[in-house]
């Protein structure tokens, strides 16, 4: 029963409370022990909650809740799963302002322990009583010093990042990285099942908490997207990133299967896809995110720009050597940030320093460094060069490097607040960073540790300024009725409709096909006025999704060669046991068309995060470039010519030596028509696999489709 139950506004005695009732306390509970002792020097009045206890920790206990004698902000509940139940049952009735239940045992739990959470959702419902949980570790008010939770205590500043996990260890080991960044934190909260607060409610809260600058999150599975989506299109509203990272990334490619399976994406795809549609800046580990969430957060926003080339500024030479190195690695996979090498200032670098042989990365040398006015022009320099949109500077930022620190931090904070770019400032090694550091910045100034934070720091400014243009709304497409049973075979691929019903429908919806005619018997060749005298042609199995794995298609056949060769391949599928039906097609020239190729076009109507649209290069190129790209639906031209640029990039698109290129236009099309065709075919279209679609300088035309049914 996850969903928005509470409300951002209800959250506020829960995440902030001024009281606190701990049930189930026990000086022989380690658990009781760490929560209980996270609030006895803190600043709420503590109640401690035991039916079995007279006293605890020093103080006197009441039975239950109840005896309390009157509502609590916020109830710690240390009991088991059945027990936690009946203390969500007197929260609601007492008015409390919100419970926090950490046993688990309920929707993870198979069918008995959803019965229970759904009794638990139900007890909360009635009353609007937001729940931290189940099965969680709790929250960490960092601001005020108020821990309703059940981990270690981490020494973390107090700052303006929150952070939701899904997982409560994850929760404490974000924590942790924050403290290696000198991240200040706002509050940390261990989500768990959701069963009636869920992730948008945390995250519309921290949306209005006027100490949030930055919302980090940590997630399994989104329960809800729509309203995590629309939580994160607020807080985008707000002025406030917004930090995911997506556990059980196990596939990172593209999971487009193999010619005539469907356009099948792997889950991991479809949530990059959304992250990256809603500005959402992806992380790949907890201290990914937490590099991420450092420069966010230290970088007012008037200092975000989109950031795709840098420039590293290094204390010597062996430093340089290495961010060399460092860029180069697959340590920054996935991001988009480039050092150029910057020839347009290379002369102007080496008056300044004579013998720069290499500008990015640079080598300040020590001449440089004992000279204030030098310094001052070397960033002067490159801060003002338009081929960059920032600045890294590597120097000593341990806690021991203060004094020393000014040598360089001194000119760079100058320099920062001068210009209109980031200038930031890392250690070479990824080492804790000095706690000085929180307040020895300035505007535009930040603080790194280690160069590949600074750059996925730097990067994670263009994702956060990346979001696309949602999707115009439109009326609902006029839906397809579900096809007739005639019309669907099962293939081996499940059910699908006929490779005859398959192409009517794409014409019918607007995209143009190949000729063709199917055959059940070889002996009923040629039809009158069969393909309009086409030749060469392709004869292939028509109702079987992977044919090319059983050697059933035939390229290049003469229409006196094709009775023979639907019979050959009658005797494969009997062999096979799949369908025997035939189909002839007037073969669509590729090689012999100047810039012609295959592209392909899918839609997948099931994902997490619901139907999603594909496009790419059809055939063997879709495995050797991974040139896919996709959307998720509602979609609208904006959206497919936005697709259509970002396979622009390849070669073939673009035109091979002069040519014509594809027709881009008639790409575009095709991918708005088969968006349109799954919604409107939404209930019994599971995929649609437009492979190979021909593309040439005159247009694209269906060689091949494969649509699968819902049963």
């Amino acid at each position: 029963m996850a969903g928005s139950q509470t409300g951002a506004g209800s959250l506020a005695r829960l995440l902030n409370p001024a009281s606190v009732a701990v049930v189930g306390v026990s000086e022989r509970r380690p658990m009781s022990n760490v929560a209980v002792g996270h609030l006895l020097a803190a600043p709420v009045e503590l109640h401690l909650v035991s039916p079995r206890h007279a006293t605890a920790y020093g103080r006197p206990t009441v039975a239950s809740l109840r005896a309390v004698g009157g509502p609590v902000d916020a109830v710690l509940s240390l009991v088991g799963a059945a027990g936690s139940v009946g203390v969500v049952e007197q929260a609601a009735q007492l008015g409390c302002g919100g419970v926090v239940v950490v046993a688990s045992g309920f929707g993870e739990a198979g069918d008995e322990g959803r019965e229970r959470q759904e009794r638990l959702a139900r007890a909360a419902a009635g009353a609007a009583l937001p729940v931290c949980g189940p099965n969680c570790t709790g929250l960490v008010n960092v601001t005020s010093g108020v821990s309703l939770f059940t981990g270690t205590a981490v020494a973390v500043p107090a700052g303006g990042v929150s952070l939701v996990s899904s997982s409560g260890y994850l929760m404490r080991a974000a924590m942790a990285a924050a403290r290696e960044r000198n991240l200040g934190l706002r509050l940390a909260i261990s989500a768990g099942n959701e069963a009636v607060t869920a992730l948008a409610d945390y995250l519309d809260f921290l949306v209005v908490d006027p100490l949030t600058r930055v919302i980090t999150v940590v997630i399994e599975k989104l329960r809800d997207p729509a309203s995590f989506f629309a939580a994160v299109e607020r807080a985008r509203a707000a002025g406030k990133p917004v930090v995911v990272l997506k556990l059980g990334r196990s596939e990172r490619a593209r999971a487009i299967v193999r010619s005539h399976t469907g356009a099948l994406t792997g889950e991991s795809w479809v949530y990059d896809l959304a992250f990256r549609a809603a500005g959402v800046v992806d992380a790949r580990d907890v201290d990914d995110l937490m590099d991420r969430a450092a420069i966010l957060a230290q970088l007012p926003a008037d200092r975000l720009r989109p950031v795709e080339r840098i420039a590293v500024i290094a204390s010597s030479g062996g430093v340089a050597a290495l961010a060399s190195d460092v860029l180069a690695s697959d340590v920054l996979a996935g991001g988009d940030v480039e050092t150029p090498e910057l020839t347009e200032i290379a002369d102007e670098v080496r008056a300044i320093i004579p013998g720069a042989d290499v500008v990015n990365p640079l080598d300040l040398t020590g001449f440089t460094m004992a000279r204030r006015e030098s310094l001052d022009a070397v960033l002067r320099t490159y801060l003002d060069a338009e081929a960059l949109d920032a600045v890294v500077i590597t120097w000593w930022l341990d806690e021991e490097d203060r004094e020393r620190a000014e040598v360089l931090l001194g000119p760079a904070r100058e320099a920062a607040s001068r210009a209109g770019k980031p200038v930031v400032l890392t250690t070479a090694q990824q080492s804790r960073l000095g706690s000085w550091t929180a307040t020895a910045g300035g505007p535009g100034l930040a603080f790194a540790r280690g160069l590949g934070g600074a750059v996925r720091g730097l990067d994670a400014i263009t994702r956060h300024l990346s979001a696309q243009p949602r999707a115009r709304r439109t009326g609902p497409s006029r839906p397809i009725p579900p096809p007739r049973p005639g019309d669907v075979v099962r293939g081996d691929a499940g059910p699908m409709l006929s490779f005859a019903a398959t192409m009517t429908l794409l014409a019918e919806r607007g995209l143009p096909v190949a000729p063709w005619v199917v055959l059940d018997d070889p002996a009923d060749w040629p039809p009158d006025g069969a393909l309009g005298g086409c030749s060469p042609l392709v004869v292939k199995l028509a109702d079987v999704a992977h044919r090319t794995e059983l050697g059933a298609v035939r390229l290049g056949v003469t229409p006196g060669e094709v009775a023979a060769v639907a019979a050959e391949l009658q005797a494969i599928a009997a062999a096979h046991r799949v369908p025997r039906t035939v189909a002839v097609q007037g073969q669509v020239a590729v090689q012999g068309q100047v810039g012609g190729g295959e592209a392909f076009v899918g839609y997948q109507a099931r994902t997490d995060l619901g139907p999603v649209v594909v496009a790419g290069l059809g055939g063997i190129l879709v495995e050797l470039t991974r040139a896919v790209v996709g959307r998720l639906l509602p979609v609208d031209g904006l959206d497919v010519e936005s697709m259509v640029d970002e396979l622009g990039g390849a070669t073939v698109l673009r035109g091979l030596r002069g040519s014509a290129g594809w027709d881009r236009a008639a790409l575009a099309t095709a991918v708005l028509a088969v968006a349109k065709l799954g919604a409107a075919g939404a209930g019994w279209v599971g995929s649609i696999d437009v492979n190979p679609l021909i593309c040439s300088p005159s247009g694209c035309v269906v060689a091949d489709a494969l649509v699968l049914v819902e049963d």
